[in-house]
């Protein structure tokens, strides 16, 4: 037997459209890493410090990069973990103090408790559990790798496009024009599932077969899709007139259409076509051929929701769409951290289709 494999990075938090507008604020775009650093080089492999990062605008960057923060603080150890709900405190060097409470039972990448600062104390930031490694390099060498990151985006990695950047504005006409602007967040982590045989296209269109006429909900009965798996679809539109649910089913289209949304496994085996039957030579083969396996390998479940952003200057709040997810379910299931390591924190799709683009990114806790 010989096995080849192709893998890609995969990521988690997802934005399509322009830059979210928060109405009255002046930083609205400002990322805090709660970050654990030196992980592995602490007493009883623990982390060696622990710190505050400031960014002012995108943690991660389209290519998977991170951009460099304007500001930290450490967080002195007082014997306990810092990022629990007993609350962690620090000043900023510009004097901005920050005040965070952290659920620590919440996996990623949900939402897991809020940050306060006193430079905008009525804007608090979310915090959402995001375990990435390698965010940030300190100047002795040790990596810090992010536990929470907060913000008022929506999701823990949102990476901002601008109208006309290739993200996809759905004719927007920019920051000026005036319009409604389309965002659609989804979220995973690092659980994923192997099929055989099939393709990640084959597996996102099965969201088509739970629309019913008339209604705004996906029938929820489980479809099978082979490897002893089935996939359950659960959807809601707030208004079936705007076809949330068609435009949300054609972003989970895009995604799957793209390399980096899954990974595909090739197993090649040697089969005996022509047994030799000769005296002396029984169980000997005179001649091989080459059979070919295909696997492809796609996150377990995905979360988005939709919402329209209204112009800042319109004085309206945002409102939610229509929000649609999925999940496998297998009779045996391999999860693998292979599609969140390393190399990808957001896959950038643009669409015209959608009138919006679409970018996806992977929360992964362990990988």
């Amino acid at each position: 037997m010989r096995t080849t494999t192709s893998w890609f990075a995969f990521v988690a938090g997802v934005l399509i459209s322009g830059p979210q507008s928060v109405l009255g604020q002046k930083t609205p775009n400002e990322n805090l890493v709660l970050a654990d650093c030196g992980i592995g080089l602490g007493v009883n492999g623990g982390s060696t410090s622990r710190e505050m990062i400031y960014y002012p605008g995108d943690v991660w960057t389209a290519n998977g990069q991170t951009n460099k923060p304007t500001m930290m603080v450490n967080v002195p150890w007082n014997g306990a973990y810092p990022w629990g709900p007993q609350g962690a405190f620090a000043t900023m060097p510009n004097g901005d103090k920050w005040s965070i409470w952290i659920n620590d039972k919440i996996k990623d990448p949900n939402a897991a408790g809020d940050a306060y600062h006193s430079m905008e104390s009525n804007k608090p930031l979310k915090c959402y559990s995001y375990h990435k490694d390698k965010v940030y390099q300190l100047a002795d060498g040790k990596w810090c790798s992010s536990a929470y990151v907060c913000n008022h985006r929506g999701s823990p990695n949102v990476l901002t496009v601008k109208p006309g950047s290739g993200g996809g504005g759905g004719g927007s006409g920019g920051s000026g024009g005036g319009k409604d602007e389309t965002r659609i967040t989804a979220s995973t982590n690092a659980d994923s599932v192997e099929l055989y045989e099939t393709t990640a296209n084959n597996i996102m269109a099965t969201v088509r077969k739970t629309f019913k006429d008339g209604s705004t909900d996906c029938d929820q009965t489980p479809i099978g899709i082979g490897s002893k798996c089935t996939i359950k679809w659960k959807c809601h539109a707030a208004d079936s007139r705007i076809n949330a649910l068609g435009k949300m089913a054609g972003a989970y289209d895009l995604m799957a259409a793209t390399s980096q949304f899954s990974s595909r496994r090739e197993v090649k085996w040697d089969v005996c076509k022509r047994p030799d039957t000769r005296p002396g030579k029984e169980g000997q083969c005179q001649q091989y051929e080459t059979k070919i396996d295909h696997y492809v390998r796609i996150p377990r479940a995905i979360d988005a929701t939709m919402d329209n952003i209204p112009p800042a200057s319109s004085g309206r709040n945002p409102n939610v769409l229509g929000w649609m997810n999925y999940e496998i379910t297998c009779e045996t299931s391999a999860l693998a951290c292979a599609m969140c390591n390393a190399i990808g924190t957001s896959l950038g799709i643009a669409s015209g289709t959608l009138g919006a683009g679409v970018t996806l990114g992977c929360a992964a806790s362990g990988c």
